[in-house]
């Protein structure tokens, strides 16, 4: 066969194969489509395999560490300003690998703010930090950078006296004892601006909301702060310790007793006869009426004021005289409003008639 007659075969072969690629690409559309698709199934999945590519990603409202607030107050520094509000509203962007773009979330970057680095007072610039993930990728900015905070002298102010600060009434039939506090000093730290202020501590009990029995009583109450002026001083940049452990309550403690009331006037007897041209003019008995506190049983048996005396002797007096008359103690334990009454009794010149 001639070298022409070869040239014009393989060219009509040519031919002949490219007028049927035409024919499968014109008219075998779903061909075309499997080829794409298997195309991009094909390039996907060499994406997703490649951590050398990644895509961004954006964190809204990420939840912000605050940490060394401890080393800060052990330099002497505390941060004034309102931190939760300066941290509710921040975003981050990190370069997250395809393949764990769905997975990532905002803590795998532990992003936060070191007051330990806070070395000054007054308006400090601190920096927002991140830590980067082997996993998750690495962190691409923050938003905001970094906050700027007041800060002051962290200061701790001892022996700040705490007491308790009844409120309502005693039932006229029971007593209580005064009432204590546990503990009786405390120490308040704090901005300067605001510790240097206190000047004492109270505890409110109201009397009307208690259960009145006899026996001991105890309850715990927040811890109010105030300051030289009588006002409420209250803050949660100040804290309250007690022996250095954080507190907020004290323990206020007092004695129940049921009691009785008793009028002294009734129980008085003047005996004898002033001297000649004298006469009584008045008798005065002092405290009118004396109360006595006891457990329940003692005072069952108690009918009247126990008095050592409860006559006076007026004999051949001719001036004004007072008597003093001991009240007995019903029982060890029992708690008398006074333990002496003063009777006066007024003499003088008789009045012609």
């Amino acid at each position: 066969m001639s070298e022409e007659k070869k040239r014009n075969k393989l060219k009509d072969y040519l031919h002949s194969l490219l007028r049927g690629l035409k024919h499968v690409v014109l008219h075998n559309g779903w061909l075309k489509f499997i080829a794409v698709l298997i195309s991009v199934l094909l390039w996907a999945g060499v994406i997703s395999q490649d951590e050398t590519l990644t895509r961004d990603k954006t964190f809204q409202n990420v939840n912000v560490t605050v940490t060394g607030a401890d080393t800060m107050k052990n330099n002497g520094y505390i941060v004034v300003s309102d931190l939760n509000e300066m941290l509710n509203d921040v975003s981050v962007v990190a370069a997250v690998p395809q393949k764990q773009y769905e997975n990532a979330e905002a803590s795998a970057y532990n992003v936060r703010l070191d007051l330990s680095r806070i070395n000054g007072t007054g308006e400090q610039e601190v920096k927002l930090l991140s830590t980067n993930s082997n996993t998750f990728g690495k962190v691409v900015s923050t938003n905001p950078a970094s906050v700027t905070v007041n800060v002051e002298d962290y200061i701790v102010r001892q022996r700040i006296p705490v007491s308790a600060n009844p409120e309502g009434n005693v039932p006229e039939d029971m007593y209580m004892s005064p009432l204590t506090v546990d503990p009786t000093v405390i120490a308040v730290s704090g901005p300067r601006s605001l510790a240097q202020t206190i000047s004492r501590a109270k505890a409110d009990i109201n009397l009307d909301e208690i259960e009145w029995k006899e026996g001991p009583f105890a309850e715990n109450s927040d811890i109010k702060l105030y300051n030289r002026a009588g006002e409420e001083v209250n803050s949660p940049l100040l804290g309250i310790t007690d022996s250095s452990v954080p507190i907020d309550s004290v323990l206020i403690e007092a004695t129940m007793l049921p009691k009785v009331t008793f009028e002294t006037g009734e129980m008085i007897q003047v005996t004898g006869k002033v001297a000649k041209g004298y006469e009584i003019k008045e008798v005065k008995v002092s405290p009118e009426n004396i109360s006595i506190a006891a457990r329940q049983e003692v005072l069952d048996q108690l009918n009247e004021l126990p008095l050592e005396q409860r006559t006076v002797n007026v004999k051949n007096l001719n001036e004004t005289t007072a008597f003093q008359l001991k009240v007995q103690k019903p029982s060890e334990d029992a708690i008398i409003s006074n333990d002496t009454v003063t009777v006066t009794v007024v003499i003088g010149p008789v009045t012609e008639q």
